[in-house]
């Protein structure tokens, strides 16, 4: 019965990261996400924009999001950084009211995926 518990503690372990304070992995983790489209699907991205490597995003709404890395800026006044979109991906009404993108309820991480996809897909 130990043996079991011993296996099963070191398991989970290894699967949390072994650590909370190991932010090299987290980060690792989460510039790698695979579900950067599926989040952008789910919240209906591809409605309003053009995004490549998202499959059906082809909106007409708000801009293209074709080689956003290159822009100076987000949304006409941020400057163009990953913590910036992730930003404006979660509180475009904080940002700028008014504007057309609505708030969705991403969570902070979710942003961050998605910013690091956008950012680093042409």
């Amino acid at each position: 019965m130990k043996l079991l518990f011993a296996g099963m503690l070191i398991a989970a372990l290894t699967f949390s990261g072994c650590s909370k304070t190991d932010n090299s992995r987290q980060k690792a983790t989460l510039e790698s996400s695979p579900d950067a489209v599926s989040l952008m699907i789910h919240y209906g991205c591809p409605t309003c924009h053009v995004i490549p490597g998202v499959p059906g995003a082809v909106g007409k709404v708000g801009p293209s999001l074709d080689d956003l890395s290159q822009r100076s800026y987000l949304a006409g006044t941020l400057q163009n950084t990953p913590q910036n979109l992730a930003h404006w991906i979660q509180h475009p009404q904080l940002i700028h009211p008014g504007t057309a993108m609505p708030e969705m309820g991403v969570t902070p991480q979710e942003a961050q995926r998605v910013a690091i996809f956008l950012q680093r897909h042409p």
